[in-house]
């Protein structure tokens, strides 16, 4: 995978990168609803809670799906990898996910255990590029964490850095439940080794959101693996 912020030879690969683990989480995006974070309600002038609204927008723009609350990720047939601005590739499927790609940016995937798997790939990547404030109030769960990360982000801005080389290689999912999922991924590196992360995802607001830990955390690092045993790979 590459980045998104510009290029530099000399730095490490970004699974590498202290700074790149601990800093690319999430962001409270409340900038962009300034302009509508207080209406009148029809009785009385209540004002309503921008982040309420923003979930309700949320719903209305992912599209109803069948809930799938246990089970296997198994990869549908119609995976098909997706190139990002910054050059990084993702999996995507018209039936999993992603379903809706406004300003940009991908989000609507299946409430499924493959669905999350396909968010633990496209949300974190798109945050290490140039939409990454869109992404983060999109597509993160508020609280803490995002706002560590989004102050991570903001203070990074226009700093030239390296992601290294490498492609997503397979998952594997520790843990999914209806409204929660763990995910590893398996990366392969320009060097041909492997090395894997952890993303945590929660279900808000219709949709599959990245859930940063209080430091900010996306990728909590695996390490190297020795190979791909117990992941799924990707058929690319």
């Amino acid at each position: 995978m590459t980045g998104g912020r510009g290029r530099s030879s000399a730095d490490p690969p970004f699974w590498t990168e202290r700074g790149w683990i601990l800093s690319v989480a999430f962001l409270a995006g409340m900038g962009l609803l300034a302009a509508g974070a207080w209406v009148s309600g029809s009785a009385g002038g209540t004002p309503v809670d921008p982040v309420a609204r923003t979930a309700v927008a949320q719903v209305a723009q992912c599209p109803p799906r069948p809930v799938v609350s246990a089970g296997p990720a198994v990869p549908p047939d119609d995976v098909a990898w997706r190139t990002l601005d910054g050059g990084d590739r993702v999996p995507a499927s018209a039936t999993q996910g992603p379903s809706r790609t406004a300003d940009g940016v991908l989000g609507c995937f299946a409430h499924t255990p493959i669905g999350a798997v396909l968010a633990a790939h496209a949300v974190p990547t798109q945050l290490a590029g140039a939409s990454w404030r869109t992404v983060a109030d999109r597509q993160v769960l508020p609280g803490p964490g995002r706002d560590v990360l989004v102050a991570r982000l903001e203070a990074a801005a226009g700093v030239v850095t390296s992601r290294g080389g490498g492609s997503y290689a397979g998952f594997a999912v520790a843990r999914y439940a209806a409204d929660a999922a763990r995910v590893q991924l398996l990366v392969k590196t320009g060097a041909g080794g492997y090395v894997a992360t952890l993303v945590e995802l929660r279900w808000d607001a219709g949709d599959w959101k990245v859930v940063p830990s209080r430091a900010g955390v996306v990728y909590a690092s695996i390490g190297t693996v020795t190979g791909s045993a117990g992941y799924t790979l990707w058929r690319k």
